[in-house]
């Protein structure tokens, strides 16, 4: 008999043993976790992700009925691979979006069979102490659980020791999640899990020097993110000229365009969206997943208000309107900088400080900049980005301390305060052309770092220097 028959034949054996009963309802074995188990364990991921001859592991949770599942983007990494949930065949995913400065990352693998996703919780107001469930693929084993408590609810992972971060006051690096549950390679990407069955965190990294110290993004900056992992708006190139609140249980309007779509359809802000197209909203990621089936000119019946009082407006997508871009006559290399000199916690407003130095900058060589002075300067750097072709495109700024990028007069992507060297990054669409920018930057003591990256549709991030120019 060959392997597949001794295989085949194994399994035929193993299917007609009958399988042990789990614990009935009121039996002293089914206790809080074997209940909260039982209510989320088809719901978390095993993730399997081929670089070469390389298979990674790691681990995820679905999110969305639709196949939406939450990971690490260092689980992915870019590549392609399967995900596997309980009791059902590994499913080719895709990758919908992808913040690797935050190491998120959203894939769609839709379950052939139904399962029920995962409910997003909150993070502020977890304690030290509190039970939490840690699941995951640990070692490639499929889908594994392991019981700890909140160890740390607010912790700075990038802090050399207590006494240094209590006079870090105005430091605003990324908290996370500090448990002890047993975590291992294989279960990044996983959900944590609080005693009511919702996920709290995404499970990121550990302490390899030391015993039961891991770690998780808070989901309250998962949910923060998750605008930008699906990015509806860019991706699909229209508008609804509406901003919801991503830490709200329902669709929540927080913002409303002035003369948008939203507007012309009569929403106004603090409203709820409870319906499209008559079909119930589960909340900000059921809108979300909503609108990436959605086509520009296609009109959305809305139902707004609340269960006693509700009405129907008509929403039409309207086309996306690209920040604009212009046609520079003699492009010269490199952007205009300005620098001032002083103390700063935040990136200052240079129109109110004193230049005491300016010049053309090729490259972001801040050393050369500010040359001679090391710490307590701030930098202004402003010109022009060439857009080579219509698409969708991420700015990325890295900056220690603080950096924001401005397109125009809007802020659009902010990276400020005091910090070590970290990326922040955006999402955009862009027409073909020369599109204005302002770098303010500011560096208060010790490391100095500065840089601006671009990764076009599908490409790799690379530094965005070839592409500065500004006007004679």
């Amino acid at each position: 008999m060959g392997l597949r028959g001794i295989i085949a034949s194994l399994i035929f054996g193993l299917s007609t043993i009958d399988l042990p009963a789990p614990p009935e309802r009121g039996s002293p074995r089914h206790t809080p976790i074997v209940r909260v188990v039982q209510k989320t364990e088809h719901a978390v991921a095993a993730l399997f992700s081929q670089k070469g001859n390389v298979l990674n592991m790691g681990s995820g949770s679905l999110i969305h009925k639709d196949g939406y599942v939450l990971t690490n983007d260092h689980v992915i990494g870019g590549n392609p691979g399967v995900v596997l949930f309980k009791d059902q065949d590994p499913i080719n995913y895709s990758i919908v979006g992808r913040i690797p400065e935050k190491d998120l990352c959203l894939l769609r693998a839709k379950p052939p069979k139904a399962v029920k996703p995962l409910r997003l919780g909150r993070s502020n107001d977890l304690v030290t102490g509190e039970p939490i469930l840690c699941a995951g693929n640990p070692g490639g084993r499929g889908i594994v659980y392991s019981s700890g408590i909140i160890s740390s609810p607010n912790f700075m992972l990038t802090a050399p020791n207590a006494l240094v971060v209590h006079y870090l006051r105005h430091d605003v690096r990324d908290r996370f999640i500090q448990f002890d549950a047993a975590s291992n390679q294989g279960n990044s990407g996983g959900p944590l899990i609080n005693a009511l069955g919702e996920q709290i965190g995404v499970v990121s990294n550990k302490s390899p020097g030391e015993e039961n110290i891991n770690f998780a993004i808070p989901i309250d900056r998962v949910r923060q993110n998750l605008i930008e992992l699906f990015s509806p708006e860019i991706r699909k190139a229209f508008e609804t000229g509406l901003l919801i609140d991503p830490l709200s249980r329902e669709v929540k309007v927080i913002e409303v365009e002035e003369n948008g779509p939203a507007a012309k359809a009569g929403i106004k802000n603090g409203e709820h969206v409870l319906a499209i197209n008559g079909k119930a909203l589960q909340g900000p990621i059921d809108w979300m997943a909503r609108l990436l089936e959605q086509e520009v000119g296609d009109e959305l019946k809305l139902t707004i208000g609340r269960a006693k009082e509700k009405r129907e407006v008509k929403l039409k997508l309207a086309p996306y309107e690209e920040p604009e871009t212009v046609e520079l006559k003699n492009p010269t290399p490199g952007l205009r900088f300005k620098v001032c000199l002083g103390s700063f916690v935040k990136t200052p407003d240079m129109a109110k400080q004193k230049v005491v130095k300016e010049g053309i900058a090729r490259a972001l060589d801040i050393v050369g900049m500010s040359d001679p002075k090391t710490d307590d300067f701030a930098i202004s750097l402003e010109g022009f980005l060439k857009i080579p072709e219509d698409g969708t495109y991420r700015l990325i700024i890295n900056s220690d301390d603080g950096g924001i990028l401005h397109i125009g007069d809007q802020l659009v992507i902010d990276n400020d305060g005091l910090h070590p060297a970290q990326d922040a990054g955006r999402l955009f669409r862009f027409h073909k052309g020369f599109l204005p920018i302002r770098i303010d930057y500011f560096e208060a003591q010790g490391d100095a770092a500065l840089s601006f990256d671009v990764e076009f549709e599908g490409g790799e991030r690379q530094p965005a220097a070839p592409l500065f120019f500004h006007e004679n």
